[in-house]
């Protein structure tokens, strides 16, 4: 992959990840009444950890 390229997966990764820190605070919220949603935040927080991860260690920044 050229330059151009791994800086575009990057930003799109990070954009995901942003995403995903919307959706587990929604998750957070419904907590207080769906407990499901526990078991949800926990997981998707785990993903987003490795996708983080991955960004930092994988596609560095220039």
């Amino acid at each position: 992959m050229s330059e151009i390229d791994l800086s575009s997966v990057r930003y799109s990764l990070l954009a995901v990840a942003a995403g995903i820190d919307g959706v587990l605070a929604l998750l957070e919220q419904q907590s207080e009444w769906w407990e499901g949603s526990f078991g949800a935040f926990c997981l998707l927080g785990l993903v987003k950890a490795q996708l983080e991860r991955v960004v930092k260690e994988e596609l560095p920044a220039s």
